[in-house]
């Protein structure tokens, strides 16, 4: 075997090294796009369920106001309730006469009529978690034990917004969400933030 024959030899040994490299290549690309596709399918799913968790324990808080006309027995309310499909873990809860911060509906109560301050019946909503379709009274003031003129100024002072009421509340996944009673809206947020620990509203 000549001299030159060994260099076909080794340029024949050259070229099949190279299409098996070409080979390896390709197929480790496209490996690396298939893993890429496959990372991609995985994290949509994880997210899809993620949302699928999230929406089936979604609270949704609302506040709505009650007027009892009944001559004598006149009374007005307002009621907090949760019209979501999961629990709704109130965090916060301010209360404000004329944007200035109230500690309680009594202190409420003083500012439209002196130191009269019965007649009035609340709860405490700070820290309450409420079940789905659950409502709860948060204030309520009437007639027979106040005066007619307290039910229709306390009346008159929330639905003109002057009484407003924000709500911070979140899911069991801490989601949060902001209800403001008198813009009638409720706004994600990414948490709630913490009230006057004198605060009994």
């Amino acid at each position: 075997m000549s001299e030159t024959d060994d260099k076909k030899e080794l340029t024949r040994a050259e070229r099949i090294f190279v299409r098996i490299s070409i080979i390896q290549t390709i197929l480790a690309v496209t490996g690396f796009f298939v893993g890429i596709i496959a990372l991609f399918a995985a994290l949509n799913e994880a997210d899809a369920v993620r949302k699928q968790q999230m929406a089936s324990v979604w609270p949704y808080a609302y506040m709505r106001t009650v007027n009892y006309g009944t001559e004598g027995e006149e009374k007005f309310e307002v009621i907090v309730g949760n019209r979501g499909i999961g629990p709704a873990r109130i965090q916060t809860v301010e209360v404000t006469l004329d944007d200035q911060v109230m500690l309680s509906w009594g202190q409420i109560l003083r500012e439209i009529a002196g130191e009269q301050s019965f007649g009035i019946s609340s709860n405490r909503l700070n820290g309450t978690v409420l079940a789905p379709g659950e409502d709860i009274l948060a204030f309520a003031v009437d007639a027979e034990n106040a005066s007619l003129e307290i039910v229709e100024e306390t009346r008159a002072l929330v639905r003109s917004g002057r009484v407003n009421m924000k709500i911070c509340y979140c899911s069991v996944f801490n989601d949060c969400w902001q209800v403001n009673g008198a813009a009638e809206e409720t706004v994600p947020v990414k948490a709630c933030e913490k009230t006057d620990p004198k605060n009994s509203i």
